[in-house]
């Protein structure tokens, strides 16, 4: 009533001034203390909604207090289940905890059955049996996470499959076989980042979103992953090759089988496959072996027993006269003396003032060519002889037409496999892990020839 018999201001001053905003109700707390409590959490997102209670929790809390920028100190410790244990300690600004928050969280011996839920959405699996540990770090500053996530587990055992439509199909068992070690450990380190505006934001999700690229990494590529558990570095153990022809690896190849043997040893889920293998350049490394062998015989050498365990003679030079006499006469044995004949007399036309023959010579030539005339080459084929040398000429035509049944090349295949297992058990590896597989080609003219190495879960 008194306002409305006020005198009106006037209109100069008739704008109202802005009321000034109550000031905020300030709450300081020095200790809040925590005995015999419990902490339930709930994630409904999932395929199969989770669920966990922290039992017992006992704790305190320092310094609350609604002042911006105001941090709580906090240790907090309580029981999961009957046997697992859960603490956490940091500063958090607890009226505004996504502006600033820095805590670490520990995990001992929880039951992994639990997990089923994440495991079912994110993986198409149950998860039987298993026990986790985790140590997470938490930093969040004005909306943003990173965190560091230390993951053990130890005896984990999967169930049957789930279908999830947001699952990766992944061969989760040999995904494990690889990182668990000899005590049924598996030891991850799993940075996890991202913002909390993001409307796709999900712990959760995020967590197993990297727990997923990494099996991916390691189930794609798992001889890169088991180098790298055990300091291989940028060595690719399965890479390991023979030079064409060879049944015998060269030490460096050696020492990855060495390794691969020890790495086994530390992965007792794992087994290897073993398969020889042969390729193109394989063919071409044997008919040299067999036309060298040949030549070396008709020009009266008498080879030994060295590099191949039929005798690898060693290079022949083809500028010596008894290799070329020898050479000349193989090649008209096998392709006619015509031919022979020919191909000398388009050498010559191609390359004036080589190859020349005594008067001897060209008499005997002259009566040859009156019984067996020699072949006409074309212009294409003189061409080709131009500049090229007489008896390599001779020697590569004469390679290229030996016979050599692909028998040969599956025993040397399979030779090259007994080679390795032999390798793998004289350095120690698991006998009853370690297979021979089949024999086989290997597409390619590489003049190193891979093993070709398969990992699988022991007993799959």
């Amino acid at each position: 009533a008194a306002a409305a018999t006020a005198v009106p201001a006037p209109a100069a001053a008739a704008a109202a001034k802005p009321q000034a905003a109550p000031a905020a109700f300030l709450v300081d707390i020095d200790r809040l203390r925590f005995r015999n409590g419990e902490l339930d959490f709930a994630d409904q997102s999932l395929l199969l909604p989770f669920g966990a209670r922290i039992h017992r929790l006992r704790g305190s809390l320092a310094g609350l207090s609604s002042r911006p920028g105001a941090h709580a100190q906090f240790e907090l410790d309580g029981e999961v289940d009957e046997y697992g244990l859960a603490r956490a300690a940091g500063q958090v600004d607890i009226f505004d905890p996504t502006d600033f928050m820095d805590i670490r969280v520990i995990f001992r011996n929880v039951e992994m059955t639990r997990l089923t839920p994440y495991s079912a959405t994110f993986a198409g699996r149950r998860i039987n049996s298993g026990k986790l540990s985790l140590d997470l770090d938490y930093v969040i500053k004005k909306r943003q996470l990173q965190s560091q996530n230390k993951v053990v587990m130890e005896r984990l055992v999967l169930g049957e499959r789930i279908a999830s439509p947001s699952a990766k199909d992944l061969p989760l068992d040999l995904a494990i076989a690889l990182l668990e070690d000899s005590d049924g450990r598996i030891d991850l380190g799993l940075p996890v980042s991202g913002s909390l505006d993001d409307p796709q934001f999900s712990y959760g999700g995020l967590v197993w979103k990297v727990i997923t690229n990494v099996l991916t990494k390691i189930v794609t590529a798992p001889f890169r992953a088991l180098g790298a558990l055990f300091g291989g570095g940028d060595e690719k153990l399965e890479s390991i090759a023979f030079d064409a022809g060879a049944r015998r690896l060269t030490p460096p190849e050696r020492e990855k089988l060495v390794k691969l043997a020890a790495a086994l040893n530390k992965r007792p889920a794992l087994a290897l496959t073993v398969q020889g293998s042969w390729n193109e350049a394989d063919r071409s490394a044997l008919q040299d072996l067999q036309l060298r062998r040949t030549l070396l015989e008709k020009s009266g050498y008498q080879g030994g027993n060295s590099g191949d365990t039929k005798g690898d003679p060693g290079p022949v030079a083809l500028r010596q006269p008894q290799i070329q006499a020898a050479l000349e006469e193989l090649f008209a044995e096998r392709f006619g003396k015509a031919e022979l004949a020919g191909l000398k007399q388009g050498f010559r036309g191609a390359n004036p003032g080589q190859l020349e023959e005594s008067l001897g010579g060209k008499v005997m030539s002259r009566l040859s060519g009156l019984m067996i005339p020699p072949r006409a080459l074309t212009a294409d084929e003189v061409g080709a002889l131009k500049g090229a040398d007489f008896h390599a000429v001779l020697y590569q035509r004469l390679r290229d037409k030996e016979v050599l049944p692909d028998d040969r090349l599956r025993q040397l295949a399979q030779a090259r496999g007994e080679a390795a297992l032999a390798t793998l058990k004289e350095a120690g590896a698991p006998a009853a892990r370690v297979i021979l597989g089949e024999p086989g080609k290997h597409e390619g003219n590489d003049r190193e020839v891979p093993l070709k190495l398969s990992l699988g879960k022991a007993g799959g």
